[in-house]
């Protein structure tokens, strides 16, 4: 398998020595290139070569792929033109994470180390899960969602697609996050957020620009 990272930022980075070390026991495993619609900065010669624009990338059998873009309208848009060529996407699920199997987890994700994602969790495609997450039962994560990391969800919150959740966030039982709401570093979530909004704080408030 040849795994083509979509990307050219530090996420990009982050991601190829990621799925290396998820990797590292499959000898039929390697990284092939970095794809983006620029070409990447702040490279050396430990990385795989730069191997083009996304939109012009022609897709080898064996190539997979995985989105590493922070920005999640951006990450979709690039997810799109993959699966619009007959790309597929792998999940990079790091050694030591538990994981339930009553849990059903999309395609496209990342669970990075030391998360907790237990019985009737469901995690949406394209994903992005940070270092220290845990998930208590029945959570359920949309799609395009990022996560980042020591962040708690109690049993049955509920997350919306294209969902940014910062470090340190704390969601109370059964509390729903709308569609592309955004929850501020270390808020701690006692009451549900309604969809494009921003919050932060203790208790977490509607931020007014």
């Amino acid at each position: 398998m040849n795994l083509i990272i979509i990307g050219a930022g530090g996420l990009a980075r982050e991601v190829y020595d990621f799925a290396n070390l998820c990797y590292e026991n499959d000898p039929g495993f390697k990284v092939k290139g970095f794809i983006a619609d620029e070409p990447i900065g702040k490279y050396n010669d430990k990385y795989p070569p730069f191997l083009g624009q996304i939109e012009t990338y022609q897709i080898d059998g064996n190539d997979r792929f995985f989105c590493a873009i922070g920005k999640i309208p951006d990450r979709k848009k690039c997810v799109e033109i993959i699966l619009g060529k007959g790309g597929e996407f792998i999940n990079l699920i790091a050694p030591r994470v538990f994981i339930s199997p009553n849990a059903k987890i999309g395609r496209g994700v990342a669970v990075k180390w030391d998360c907790v994602i237990n019985s009737g969790v469901e995690i949406g495609d394209f994903t992005y899960i940070q270092t220290n997450t845990i998930f208590g039962h029945d959570v359920k994560v949309g799609s395009f969602c990022q996560i980042s990391a020591m962040s708690f969800f109690a049993g049955g919150v509920e997350i919306a697609d294209f969902v940014e959740i910062n470090p340190g966030v704390r969601i109370i039982q059964n509390m729903k996050i709308g569609q592309g709401a955004k929850v501020g570093i270390g808020s701690v979530v006692v009451s549900h957020v309604k969809p494009e909004t921003t919050v932060w704080g203790y208790p977490a408030k509607k931020l007014v620009y």
